[in-house]
C-alpha cells in the first residue's frame, strides 16, 4: 500500500516544523513555505497569497491525498496591521490554494485546517466553550480565521477537519505561557491566581493530525487542548517564578471597562482572559483518539529555532 501523500503548508513555522518531522517517517510529506530559500527535495518556496504562483506550483505538482493548512498571521506578528492584511493571509491563501487544486482536478480527499479557540471570543460570564458555542471573535486574527472556517464548511465541508487550537506550548516554546504570567520582566498574577485556562501541548496536535490521517476521526470541527486545565498559580509554578506581583482583580476589571468604552479590542480581550476562566475542552475528539500530553509530559521535540517560533497559530 502506497503511503499517504501530504501537502504541508507553513512548514518552516513552529507547528509546521514539528508536524513535518513527526509525520515524515510514516507518510510522504511535501512541505511548502513562503520562506525564500532554494527549492530542495520536498521543500518548496511558494507565496500562497499570489494566485499565479500558486497555480504554477499546482500545475507542476502531484495530486496529494491530504492538505494540512497551517498558514496564519497571528496576533503578535499582525500587530498594527489592517484587517485586510489578516484576511489576505488567513483566508485568501486558503482560497487560492484550494481553487488552484480544484481547477487542476487535484483536490485532496482531506483538508486539515489550523484554526484557533479565539473564534469563540472571551466573555466575562462564560467560562467554558465547546465546538457548539456561539462564535464572537474580537481580533482581526480571530475574525479572519472564522471567515476561513466558514469558507471551508460552505465549499468543502465533508472533507474538512477544522482544528481549533488552544494556546500552544512545548518545553522549548513558552511564549503562550509567558504572555499569561509575565509583563515588563516581572511575574504576576491577578487576584488569587486561581482562574483556569486551557493550553495545548504541541505533541497533542501531532496525535490529532495522525488520528485524522489514519481515518480514526470523522470530519468536523474540533477543539484541540490538553485533557486538564491549568490555574495561573500552576503556570507560575511551572516557570519556577520566585517573586510574583499580585494585581488586584478590580484593577483589571477597570481596564476591561475602559477597553469596552474605548472599543480597544486588545485591552478588552486580554483583561477578560485574566479575570475569567477560559476552558476549551477537547472531549469531542477524545472520543476517537488519545491525547495524553500535558505540562508535566516530557517532549521529544527540543530542537526548534527561535525564528520558527514566531509564526505559531494561536
Amino acid at each position: 500500500m502506497n503511503p499517504i501523500k501530504i501537502l504541508l503548508t507553513a512548514s518552516n513555522g513552529f507547528i509546521g516544523s514539528y508536524l513535518g518531522a513527526h509525520l515524515k517517517n510514516k507518510f510522504t510529506v511535501t512541505s511548502i513555505s513562503k520562506s525564500e530559500q532554494i527549492d530542495k527535495g520536498d521543500y518548496i518556496s511558494v507565496d500562497l497569497s499570489v494566485l499565479a504562483g500558486v497555480r504554477n506550483f499546482v500545475d507542476n505538482s502531484q495530486k496529494f491525498d491530504t492538505l494540512i493548512f497551517l498558514v496564519g498571521l497571528a496576533h503578535k506578528k499582525g500587530k498594527g496591521q489592517e484587517i485586510d492584511e489578516f484576511r489576505r493571509i488567513n483566508k485568501q491563501t486558503l482560497v487560492n490554494l484550494l481553487s488552484a487544486l480544484e481547477e487542476q482536478k487535484k483536490l485532496p480527499n482531506k483538508i486539515i485546517f489550523a484554526s484557533t479557540i479565539s473564534v469563540y471570543g472571551e466573555k466575562l460570564h462564560q467560562n467554558m466553550y465547546n465546538e457548539e458555542s456561539n462564535k464572537n471573535p474580537f481580533s482581526p486574527y480571530a475574525l479572519t480565521k472564522l471567515e476561513a472556517e466558514e469558507f471551508l464548511l460552505e465549499h468543502y465541508g465533508k472533507q474538512s477537519w477544522i482544528l481549533r487550537f488552544a494556546p500552544v506550548y512545548a518545553p522549548d516554546f513558552q511564549l503562550n505561557i509567558n504572555r499569561r504570567t509575565k509583563a515588563a520582566g516581572r511575574y504576576y498574577k491577578v487576584g488569587k491566581g486561581s482562574k483556569k485556562l486551557s493550553l495545548c501541548n504541541l505533541e497533542n496536535i501531532g496525535l490529532a493530525v495522525q488520528g485524522i490521517l489514519e481515518d480514526k476521526v470523522p470530519s468536523g470541527i474540533y477543539n484541540i487542548s490538553d485533557e486538564i486545565e491549568y490555574s495561573y498559580n500552576e503556570l507560575l509554578k511551572y516557570v519556577n517564578a520566585k517573586w510574583v506581583v499580585r494585581i488586584p482583580t478590580f484593577l483589571v476589571k477597570g481596564l476591561y471597562v475602559v477597553g469596552k468604552m474605548m472599543n480597544n479590542i486588545f485591552l478588552k480581550e486580554n483583561a477578560t482572559k485574566l479575570i475569567s476562566d477560559n476552558i476549551f475542552p477537547s472531549d469531542k475528539i477524545r472520543q476517537f483518539i488519545d491525547m495524553p500530553n500535558t505540562l508535566d509530559s516530557k517532549s521529544t521535540n527540543n530542537n526548534q529555532q527561535d525564528e520558527q517560533k514566531n509564526s505559531i497559530v494561536k
